[in-house]
C-alpha cells in the first residue's frame, strides 16, 4: 500500500480530469427524458421527450421546483389515501396490518404521555424516540384531543400528516438544490418515489430526513455552519445522519480541505449537544432509552439477522427464537465496522474522488442492511441520497419494486403474530426480505461501479465534478491510497 498526491488521470474518453472546473459547462437543467433511456421511453405516453418549450425559458409551472412540489404533494396525498381504512375504522390489530395502513403516529399518541398533555420526556418518551422527534410528536399532540379515542387518534394522525407533507416538500427542494442547477430534475427520483406513498406517513422519520437533506443542501452551497446546525438537529431526530458527517470527513481528507468539514462537524456536535443536554440532565434514563434499545435487542423485521429465526419457523419450530440479542449486537457492530472500513478505502483508493452523495449513500445503505432492524420507513433515509448518488431510473425502478413487495409482505407477516390464519408464511417473508436486501445491494453496486469508472456516472458525464461537494467540489486530491 502506498500513499501520494498524484493528479488523477483521465477517467475515460472525453472525461475531465479531477479538479477541472465546470466553467463553460451548460447550466440549464437537463431533462430526464433527454438523458435517461428509461425516462425517454416512458415519456412516449405523454407525447415524447421534453422539447425546448419546457426548457429553461419555458413557463414557470414547467420548471423543476414547481413540478417537484406538485409531484411530492400528490404522492404523499396518495399515501394518506392508503391509510383510509385505519383512519375510518381505527388502528386495530390485526386489521391495521392486513390492510397495510399501520402508522406509528397514533401508537405514539396513545402509548405515551402525549395523551395527558405532558412534555415529550415526562413519564416515558414516545416509543423511545430521540429528542427532536419526541418534541415534534409532543407539538403535534397540541392539535389533538387529550383522550384515548378513535377520533383523537385520527386528529393526531391528520396533524402529523400535514407536518410530514411539509417535511417531504422540504426534502424534495433540498435534493434539487443539492443536485445543482444542471441536475435539478434528479430530484424527481425522490418526488416520484413510491416510498412516499408507502412509508411517508408510517412514522416521523421524514422529519429527520428533511433536516439531513437540507443540511447537505447548505453544505453544497458552501454554508458549513448552517449545514452543521441542520445536520446536528438531524442526528438529534434520527441517528443515521451522523454517517453524513463521516462522509464529509472522508472526502475532506482525500481533498486536503479539512477546515470547512471540521467546522460543519463541530457545529453539528454543538447543535446536537444543545438539544440533548436538557433531556440528558433532567431524565438521563429516558433520554438514552433509544440508544440502549438499538444496541441490545434481538433481530427485528427487515434485518438479515432475522433469517435464522425465519428458517427455523419454516422448518416447523413454533418456538423458534433465532439469534440472541448479544449475537445480533456483535454481528451488527462488526458488520458496521467492516463496512465503514471498506467505504473509507474506496474513497481514498478510487481513481477519482467519489461524489458526496455516493459516499453518504453507501454508508447509510450499509447501516440499514446490516442493522438489528430495517423497517420499511428506514428506506426513506436512503431515498434522497439514492436520487443524488444513482440518477438513473432503471436502478430505482428495480429498488422500488422490491421495496413495494416487502412493504406488503412485512405487514402480513406481522399480522400473523396475532391471527395465524391471515399470516404470510415465514419462508415467503424471508424470500422477500432477501430480495429487498438484494435490490439495495444492486443499488450500492451501481454506486461502486460509477466510483470505479467515473465516466459511467451521469453527473460526471455532464462535465461536472461534485455539485453536492461544497468545499471539495473541483478540489484536487491531496491523499490517494494505492493498493499494490
Amino acid at each position: 500500500m502506498s500513499t501520494g498526491t498524484p493528479t488523477p488521470p483521465h477517467d475515460g474518453p472525453g472525461a475531465p480530469e479531477a479538479g477541472a472546473t465546470a466553467a463553460g459547462a451548460p447550466t440549464a437543467p437537463v431533462a430526464p427524458t433527454a438523458a435517461d433511456p428509461v425516462a425517454r421511453a416512458a415519456s412516449e405516453v405523454l407525447g415524447g421527450p421534453a422539447g425546448r418549450h419546457l426548457g429553461a425559458g419555458g413557463p414557470w409551472w414547467a420548471q423543476p421546483l414547481p413540478v417537484l412540489v406538485a409531484l411530492t404533494s400528490v404522492l404523499v396525498a396518495l399515501g394518506a389515501l392508503t391509510k383510509h381504512h385505519c383512519r375510518a375504522q381505527g388502528w386495530n390489530t390485526p386489521d391495521q396490518f392486513v390492510h397495510a395502513c399501520y402508522s406509528d403516529l397514533p401508537v405514539v399518541y396513545t402509548s405515551s404521555g402525549l395523551v395527558e398533555g405532558l412534555g415529550p420526556y415526562a413519564g416515558t418518551a414516545p416509543l423511545g424516540q430521540p429528542p427532536v422527534t419526541a418534541a415534534l410528536a409532543w407539538l403535534v399532540a397540541r392539535a389533538a384531543p387529550h383522550e384515548v379515542t378513535a377520533a383523537a387518534q385520527r386528529a393526531y394522525f391528520d396533524a402529523g400528516a400535514v407536518v410530514l407533507l411539509l417535511a417531504a416538500l422540504a426534502t424534495a427542494v433540498a435534493v434539487a438544490v443539492t443536485a445543482g442547477p444542471r441536475r435539478r430534475w434528479d430530484a424527481a427520483l425522490f418526488a416520484l418515489s413510491p416510498l412516499l406513498v408507502l412509508s411517508a406517513l408510517v412514522s416521523f422519520d421524514l422529519a429527520g430526513v428533511a433536516l439531513a437533506t437540507a443540511g447537505l443542501a447548505l453544505w453544497a452551497r458552501r454554508r458549513p455552519v448552517g449545514a452543521g446546525v441542520l445536520l446536528g438537529l438531524a442526528v438529534a431526530a434520527r441517528t443515521y445522519p451522523v454517517l453524513l458527517l463521516v462522509a464529509l470527513a472522508l472526502l475532506a481528507l482525500r481533498a486536503g480541505r479539512p477546515r470547512a468539514a471540521a467546522t460543519t462537524v463541530l457545529t453539528a456536535l454543538a447543535a446536537w449537544a444543545a438539544v440533548n443536554a436538557p433531556f440528558a440532565l433532567t431524565s438521563p434514563g429516558t433520554w438514552s432509552a433509544h440508544l440502549r434499545d438499538a444496541l441490545s435487542r434481538p433481530a427485528g423485521y427487515g434485518s438479515p439477522w432475522l433469517l435464522p429465526q425465519l428458517l427455523e419457523q419454516a422448518a416447523g419450530d413454533a418456538g423458534a427464537t433465532g439469534l440472541g440479542a448479544g449475537a445480533v449486537t456483535a454481528l451488527t457492530v462488526g458488520g458496521w465496522a467492516v463496512w465503514l472500513l471498506l467505504v473509507a478505502l474506496l474513497v481514498l483508493w478510487a481513481p477519482r474522488r467519489p461524489r458526496l452523495p455516493q459516499v453518504a449513500f453507501l454508508l447509510v445503505a450499509g447501516a440499514c442492511a446490516l442493522g438489528p432492524a430495517f423497517p420499511p420507513q428506514a428506506s426513506l433515509w436512503l431515498a434522497p441520497l439514492a436520487a443524488l448518488a444513482v440518477p438513473r431510473w432503471r436502478e430505482h425502478l428495480l429498488w422500488w419494486a422490491a421495496e413495494a413487495a416487502y412493504f406488503a409482505a412485512v405487514w402480513l407477516y406481522v399480522a400473523g403474530q396475532s391471527q395465524p390464519s391471515r399470516a404470510l408464511p415465514p419462508e415467503l417473508y424471508a424470500l422477500l426480505l432477501v430480495l429487498r436486501l438484494a435490490a439495495l445491494a444492486w443499488l450500492a453496486g451501481s454506486v461502486v461501479r460509477d466510483v470505479r469508472s467515473p465516466w459511467r456516472d451521469p453527473v460526471r458525464a455532464e462535465g461536472l465534478d461534485d455539485p453536492a461537494g461544497g468545499d471539495v467540489d473541483r478540489a484536487p486530491d491531496a491523499l490517494v491510497v494505492r493498493v499494490a
